[in-house]
């Protein structure tokens, strides 16, 4: 029943399957299972909101069942969808009532549903919560490894964000060695980027960034490419090119704009504008109107 774990993240929906019934517990739930196979699918169409309406449906009959292990499940999937929706508050919430419920009961607590919080309390700016919801992930000895792994690069994050080049330091070896699976390598090319752009190493970190931004182009985790693209335009523009800075800066924008992602995309766009009228590319200043327009003319995703 609980969707594949993509970060956070976080969600490379390509990955989500259906609602797969237990072998063991409760028989299943038909309204339940009907209504979280509709948040599967609505996501996997790019619409959020639709999902989210969805899984609420399917937690609430969770909560109806008196199903433990649903609780759990049900809520990490409406966790993701509220942070696909862009409002990680409600995710945090989603995840504190099961959390509270799980622990009132003696139940375990999955802990992918851990981890979505600390990834929205990341994306909320809250780097003490996140911080401490991934250690717990990381303690917890979760049989998934891909759990574990991501923890430390939500730890690695918030130490980037401090300038605490040992905390990254041990995160990155955490994700040691690489691996062929592109939304994990794209986590260590991003922490290896950020450490890179602590030391002053600006043209390594412009290469990792970009490394990084493909692989998450790979896992289709969106968001996360539009992040390393907008750190390949500051190590771009530390390195003394603001031709290259204006157009990663450009890509980012965009790609956040067309994900609804208003709050990230117009500081970024503007970074654009701004340095492609210092280095002349009329062109960059001309696409980032045309977006404007287009955002303009565009309902809200839903």
């Amino acid at each position: 029943m609980r969707q594949p774990l993509t970060l956070l993240s976080v969600l490379a929906l390509a990955a989500c399957g259906g609602g797969t019934p237990v072998d063991t517990g409760p028989p299943p739930d038909i309204k339940l299972d009907q209504a979280n196979k509709a948040g599967t699918q609505a996501l996997s169409m790019d619409l959020p909101s639709v999902a989210v309406r969805q899984y609420k449906v399917a937690l609430s009959r969770a909560y109806e069942r008196d199903d433990a292990g649903a609780i759990g499940d049900v809520a990490y999937n409406l966790a993701l969808a509220q942070m696909k929706a862009g409002d990680p508050k409600a995710a945090i919430a989603t995840a504190r009532e099961a959390r509270a419920e799980l622990a009132r009961r003696r139940a375990a607590v999955p802990p992918e549903l851990i981890l979505v919080q600390s990834a929205a309390s990341y994306r909320t700016g809250d780097l003490g919560a996140a911080a401490s919801a991934a250690q717990e992930v990381i303690d917890s000895g979760a049989k998934d490894p891909d759990a574990v792994r991501r923890a430390w690069f939500i730890r690695g994050l918030v130490a980037a964000d401090r300038s605490d080049a040992a905390g990254l330091a041990q995160a990155i070896a955490a994700l040691m060695p690489p691996t062929k699976q592109a939304d994990l390598e794209a986590d260590r090319q991003e922490l290896q980027g950020r450490a890179a752009l602590l030391a002053g190493d600006s043209g390594g970190a412009l290469s990792l960034l970009e490394q990084s931004a493909s692989n998450r182009q790979q896992a289709l985790d969106y968001r996360g490419m539009a992040r390393a693209l907008s750190l390949a335009g500051d190590a771009a523009l530390r390195s003394g090119r603001a031709a290259d800075a204006a157009d990663l800066f450009l890509r980012a924008g965009r790609s956040a704009l067309l994900q609804g992602d208003t709050a990230t995309a117009t500081p970024l766009l503007k970074r654009a504008e701004d340095l492609g009228k210092q280095t002349g590319q009329t062109s960059i200043v001309e696409e980032v109107v045309r977006l404007r327009r287009v955002a303009a003319a565009q309902p809200a995703k839903t």
